[in-house]
């Protein structure tokens, strides 16, 4: 999939975050950034060898947790909502060597119900192969519900707000 870069906005994500896949403070994470056309998100990523699989293959829990983090970052970013992963369904395609730059792409699917939504997630290799894609049910929720459930504290959603409030500004 061919994607123009200059036409996406970055997401601003939250400054201390130490998420394995997005947090740009976790030493060892994935580091992942995101980027909207207003439809999708995007996330150009590439997969360090220290998560290798096989010779120099990206490990397939690894290529799951991009896709995972592109479909949640989804739900945040074009939902306004909070999304905590039910159940999700990964295919893998083609091989994923470590170190290749990658694009992941999350899309909204249908909405099962006012707490339920189905969300897509594909990753693309350089030469814009679809190597993985997942399917994933999220429960999504306001920030309110998320403090009352204890999904993140009252003190990081504070934090976290800005991320839900970028989608009003866009």
């Amino acid at each position: 999939m061919l994607i123009n870069r200059t036409d996406l906005q970055p997401i601003v994500n939250l400054e201390g975050q130490t998420c394995f896949g997005c947090g740009a403070d976790n030493p060892a994470g994935l580091h992942m950034a995101f980027h909207t056309d207003g439809q999708r998100l995007y996330s150009f990523v590439s997969v360090p060898p220290s998560m290798v699989g096989w010779d120099r293959i990206a490990h397939g829990g690894i290529l799951s947790t991009i896709l995972d983090e592109i479909m949640g970052w989804s739900v945040i970013y074009l939902l306004g909502k909070i999304g905590v992963t039910k159940s999700m369904t990964v295919e893998f395609k083609k091989p994923v060597q470590v170190e290749q730059p990658l694009t992941a792409i999350g899309a909204i699917g249908e909405a099962v119900s006012d707490r339920q939504i189905v969300v897509a997630g594909e990753i693309y290799n350089a030469e814009n192969t679809l190597c993985a894609r997942a399917t994933g049910t999220f429960a999504v929720m306001p920030a309110h519900t998320a403090i009352r459930l204890g999904v993140m504290s009252a003190d990081y959603m504070e934090r976290f707000l800005p991320i839900l409030r970028q989608r009003e500004g866009a």
